[in-house]
């Protein structure tokens, strides 16, 4: 048995395959095995996979394509290490990554231990403010400090729910049916991360950026054509909460994962049954009346519910993020620096 099982999907991850691969087998956690799914890639993926089985750390199995989901839950009955870590084929991890994760989970014995991320969108890197616990908790040893969901409802249902985020020890995902990606064909995280959030008796945290998570515009959560199923996912969270007894407890948290749902896809989406779903849904919410929903949030689902098309939905949201934007230039302190300058520039016109 080895401690740290990886289970990398891979599809069509050509560009960054090696970067991905090298972030991981250059750990400076040895004690690893990195089980490689090519998920019926048509680059070059399988042939980059192929020069790593050089590494006896390394397994490459290639499959027809089943989706990233399906193919998370088959490697999950195979896997042999003590913890279980999901990895993304484009992105890559800081080489202390593991051995900061395995010492968390060990010293805490957590069910899982959650980390934090920077985003790369082309050349420029920003810290992403989710699981800012270190935030919330204050100054406490993180070694030797575990907090189950009641301590951090707000991250349940309204935070990034990327597997990536966590390692998570084997024996707990195998205590619990549940504990599977549902086999959709994008937005499958959400319900594995409700569920593990929700079950764990002990989280554990490092407060540390170790994940360089690559946004990239063309992924399946961006597609257009994919929005409908987000109609799909808040219907397995949904009765997931109602058949566990959770819905009361999560009423208002759930409506926020919803508005803020909606009314965010609504910006990407050309579906008509997209917008007509989206509106009947903000229909029955009193958003208006929830403190958990930013105001931004409530504003659009407003101009959703005032429109008649998709068409003048999109454009309202467009029209108030950009406000939003120039309204927020217009009170930077770099705006104020340069207004002489930009009133004799417009002098000169």
């Amino acid at each position: 048995m080895v401690e740290i099982s990886v289970i990398l999907p891979v599809y069509n991850s050509q560009e960054y395959l090696k970067q991905c691969l090298d972030s991981i087998l250059n750990q400076t956690f040895k004690d690893i095995e990195v089980l490689c799914i090519n998920d019926g890639s048509s680059d070059g993926s399988l042939e980059i996979l192929r020069d790593y089985e050089t590494d006896e750390r390394v397994t490459v199995i290639d499959q027809e394509n089943m989706g990233v989901a399906k193919t998370r839950n088959n490697a999950l009955e195979i896997v042999k290490g003590k913890y279980v870590y999901f990895m993304d084929s484009d992105d890559y991890l800081d080489s202390n990554a593991f051995k900061k994760l395995h010492d968390n989970l060990i010293s805490n014995d957590s069910d899982f231990c959650i980390l934090k991320a920077i985003f790369v969108n082309a050349n420029e890197k920003y810290k992403f403010p989710a699981f800012d616990l270190d935030k919330e908790f204050g100054k406490v040893n993180f070694n030797k400090f575990t907090f189950t969901y009641k301590d951090v409802k707000s991250h349940v249902l309204n935070d990034l729910f990327a597997p990536w985020l966590k390692m998570y020890k084997r024996e707990f995902l195998m205590s619990d049916d549940d504990f599977t990606f549902p086999e959709i064909k994008s937005y499958s995280d959400a319900p594995f991360h409700v569920k593990t959030m929700l079950n764990a008796k002990r989280i554990s945290f490092v407060p540390e950026y170790l994940y360089y998570y690559r946004e990239n515009d063309d992924s399946l959560v961006h597609s257009s054509s994919n929005t409908i199923n987000f109609f799909i996912l808040s219907d397995i969270i949904k009765n997931y909460l109602e058949n566990n007894g959770f819905m009361s407890e999560f009423k208002k948290e759930f409506e926020a994962f919803q508005v803020v749902k909606l009314v965010y896809y609504m910006g990407f989406s050309d579906s008509d049954e997209y917008y007509l779903k989206a509106k009947d849904e903000l229909e029955k919410i009193d958003f208006k009346n929830n403190s958990l929903i930013p105001q931004k949030d409530k504003d659009k689902a407003g101009l959703v519910l005032d429109s008649q098309t998709l068409k003048e939905a999109s454009l309202a949201i467009q029209l108030y993020d950009c406000k939003r934007k120039v309204d927020t230039l217009e009170n930077s302190k770099s705006w104020k620096i340069t207004k002489p300058i930009r009133k004799f520039t417009s002098s000169l016109k």
